[in-house]
């Protein structure tokens, strides 16, 4: 950090683009920085703040502001009631408050770091962001990681209404510490039939991913009875890496064993007997 040159700060998302093009620069928001590039070459930080976005609208659908704190986020009484409160309960697990309280969601998702809660949150609500590159676009949260570019400014996140049972479990040292793994399930259900699903596994210790090939098995099933063979099936089909935290194989029987707590929090929240 001692060979910054220049602190900026932007009126318009134009200009901050212009000024986070230029070479060794980082756009920062909430005042914490994961290192895009290694810090011995960053000259210029470009202040996000300036352009506000950090409001929560409600509508049809969410609009999320990038700049908004994730202690906003969770604290918002739109939000916070929200899919039985799903929401507040996951955010508060998300670092310590001190980094809840600088941390954006816009930055929480921007660097698109393998070991991101917020990714795999967003993801398996299936929401999706605006950003910008020169041009306005919006696209799932899923495409916008898959690109794997770096250099968009993020300026919202539209998160959509529904009544979907959701879970979000993850497993780590300490409540502060990075998840060893992570895993979100969304579904809905009909006569305790799932009627719609996705599963995300992030921090595996690649980027979020959705595991498609549990959904598929899943649709259809019952939801209780088909706990232990979609366990099964997610730790053969997971891809996981290693990693100083875990190996491969210990991520795989994770996977499985989060999945079982969180199909179980769903039956549970949705009144289905074992």
């Amino acid at each position: 950090m001692l060979k910054i040159k220049e602190y900026l700060r932007p009126e318009t998302i134009e200009e901050a683009y212009e000024m986070g093009s230029l070479p060794n620069s980082l756009y920062v928001s909430g005042g914490l920085i994961a290192a895009q590039l290694k810090i011995s070459r960053l000259e210029r930080l470009v202040d996000l703040k300036t352009l506000g976005m950090d409001e929560i609208e409600d509508g049809s659908i969410v609009k999320i502001g990038a700049n908004a704190k994730l202690t906003t986020f969770m604290n918002n009484p739109i939000l916070s009631s929200q899919n039985n409160g799903f929401f507040k309960e996951v955010a508060k697990d998300i670092g310590s408050t001190q980094i809840r309280n600088m941390a954006t969601i816009g930055g929480s998702i921007a660097f698109k770091l393998g070991w991101s809660d917020v990714i795999t949150i967003f993801m398996v609500t299936e929401s999706q962001v605006e950003f910008y590159d020169g041009n306005f676009h919006k696209t799932t949260l899923e495409n916008f990681i898959k690109d794997g570019k770096r250099d968009q400014i993020i300026t919202a996140v539209y998160l959509p209404k529904n009544t979907k049972f959701m879970a979000f479990e993850k497993f780590a040292k300490s409540t502060f510490d990075i998840a060893t793994l992570n895993l979100g399930i969304a579904l809905s259900l009909e006569n305790e039939l799932i009627k719609e699903i996705t599963i995300v596994v992030g921090s595996r210790p690649m980027i979020s991913e959705r595991v498609r090939e549990v959904e598929d098995f899943l649709k259809g099933k019952d939801l209780l009875n088909s706990i232990d063979k979609a366990a099964n099936l997610m730790e053969s089909v997971v891809k996981v890496g290693t990693d100083m935290r875990a190996s491969a194989e210990y991520r795989k029987a994770l996977a499985g064993a989060l999945l079982k707590k969180a199909m179980r929090r769903i039956c549970y929240e949705s009144g289905i007997q074992g």
